[in-house]
């Protein structure tokens, strides 16, 4: 009987823990748990609290062109393609080789109809990565768009 109260005692002294050790203040979190936090909002479909949590790292790690980049694929979600392709832009600005960041410029500006420039962003994305398959089939199909577009006026 003893052995089950103690037993009993350490769960509920772990149930109590658990709480305070999961939530850390905000203002003690790294650029990382703020970058983690983003990516878990986002997959919540929480796109523009992931897009604070994305402000947080950019705050502390201006040149970080992952989270530059996440915040712009947010910003896209909830519409406002401006921005994100300004993101992007900025991402892009840090690391010219982010085949990433290209590819997701390439996919506002088909959310805006400007296939000619999103076609220019895939190919810039597959020059960095030839293999980037998502890419070469999102600059096809524009290529195809743009084709019936002059076809058919």
């Amino acid at each position: 009987m003893k052995l089950i109260h103690s037993w009993i005692m350490m769960i509920l002294i772990f149930a109590i823990m658990v709480p305070s050790l999961g939530q850390m203040s905000e203002g003690a979190m790294s650029p990382d748990d703020w970058f983690d936090r983003g990516q878990a909002l986002y997959y919540q479909d929480r796109f523009n609290e992931s897009i604070d949590a994305y402000d947080q790292v950019i705050e502390m790690e201006p040149r970080n062109a992952e989270a530059w980049n996440n915040k712009g694929i947010n910003l896209g979600m909830v519409g406002r393609y401006d921005e994100a392709l300004s993101a992007f832009s900025t991402a892009i600005g840090i690391n010219p080789s982010y085949a990433e960041a290209w590819y997701n410029t390439g996919v506002v500006l088909d959310f805006m109809q400007d296939f000619e420039s999103a076609i220019q962003a895939y190919n810039r994305a597959t020059q960095i990565d030839p293999h980037y398959e998502k890419a070469w089939l999102n600059k096809n199909r524009d290529i195809d768009i743009v084709g019936i577009y002059v076809s058919y006026p």
